[in-house]
């Protein structure tokens, strides 16, 4: 195994295991090493993420989106470091070009549905919960342990879920906009 892999296999143990600053370290070393800059930037963005450090994660994406335009996970991961900057119009470019890539994907339904209440778009954000809440509570608390307690970002969201108004009561159930309360709040 060379060094730049070495570091690598490290890099993932270590965030892995909890540790995502021992990780980025590891990543960054791996990166002057020569290692693929796709895999490592993939990775070290993710432990940014893990940091609640998200401009320095975005630019990790974008590296890895410089060295391949339609990586998927790149364009999901830049989608809620957007999201998490508040730049809710950034976030719904690059989940869509994300969803276009991988509609498997499901919690990338939920992130969009949130940037677009966050912008007003009422009715996609109707459509795109009522897709997440096939989602399960583990894919979702992956999900928000991205923002920790950044979540009251989303005071839109939360607003239209509790409000009477919109496309919200014609399109989801009661059960429906608790289960979505529930992750929010």
């Amino acid at each position: 195994m060379t060094t730049a892999t070495s570091l690598l296999h490290e890099g993932k143990m270590r965030f892995a295991g909890g540790h995502p600053e021992e990780s980025i370290d590891l990543f960054s070393k791996a990166a002057e090493e020569g290692c693929n800059p796709v895999t490592v930037y993939l990775n070290r963005g993710a432990a940014l993420m893990a940091m609640k450090m998200y401009k320095e994660a975005e630019a990790d994406f974008d590296r890895v989106l410089e060295n391949d335009a339609d990586n998927e996970r790149a364009l999901y991961y830049r989608g809620i470091a957007h999201m998490a900057n508040g730049d809710y119009a950034e976030a719904i470019r690059d989940l869509n070009a994300s969803l276009e890539r991988n509609h498997n994907r499901g919690v990338a339904f939920l992130a969009r549905g949130i940037a677009y209440a966050e912008t007003g778009q009422e009715e996609e954000a109707a459509a795109d919960f009522k897709n997440a809440t096939v989602l399960s509570n583990i894919e979702v608390e992956g999900f928000m342990n991205l923002f920790g307690t950044n979540r009251s970002q989303f005071y839109r969201s939360m607003a239209l879920l509790e409000g009477e108004r919109g496309p919200w009561k014609m399109v989801l159930n009661d059960e429906e906009v608790e289960k979505l309360k529930n992750w929010l709040d």
